[in-house]
């Protein structure tokens, strides 16, 4: 007969095994750990009190960057598409068939507060890419806008 017995159970304590573990971890490795999980909570806090026209800004700087970094013998579908990414989850039509020197977005659907916010942060933003709004018309319930980023 062993001394180990099938029908005995087996005592293991999740929260023992972790708290054992971390023990084991050297100080300064938690709080590097620590400060790197504060920093990344924090920008996921930041990103979720964004406005709606804050997005959108944010979304046009970044495809005026992308238009930037593309290479100038990129097809127009090729842009759509790298263009497109920065969009996820918007109704938006890119016109790229005059790429290099304009791509035109337009966002559909967008709702009056958020047109207002939008026309006043991001009617022109000026840098190594400009863009620009066209036709700021005052808003209504629905509207599309549409950007020409000019590389």
């Amino acid at each position: 007969m062993s001394i180990a017995s099938l029908d005995a159970p087996i005592r293991f304590n999740l929260i023992e095994a972790a708290a054992a573990w971390l023990n084991r971890v050297p100080l300064g490795l938690r709080a590097l750990a620590l400060a790197g999980l504060l920093i990344a909570t924090g920008y996921q806090v930041s990103l979720v009190l964004q406005t709606p026209g804050q997005l959108i800004r944010g979304e046009l700087e970044a495809a005026a960057a992308e238009t930037a970094a593309l290479p100038w013998n990129r097809s127009p579908a090729q842009v759509r598409a790298a263009v497109a990414r920065h969009f996820e989850g918007r109704d938006v039509n890119i016109d790229a068939t005059k790429f290099p020197a304009l791509v035109a977005v337009t966002l559909r659907g967008v709702d009056r507060t958020t047109c207002q916010e939008a026309q006043s942060l991001a009617r022109r933003i000026e840098g190594s890419v400009v863009v620009a709004l066209e036709g700021a018309q005052p808003c209504a319930e629905a509207n599309a806008m549409r950007w020409r980023i000019m590389p």
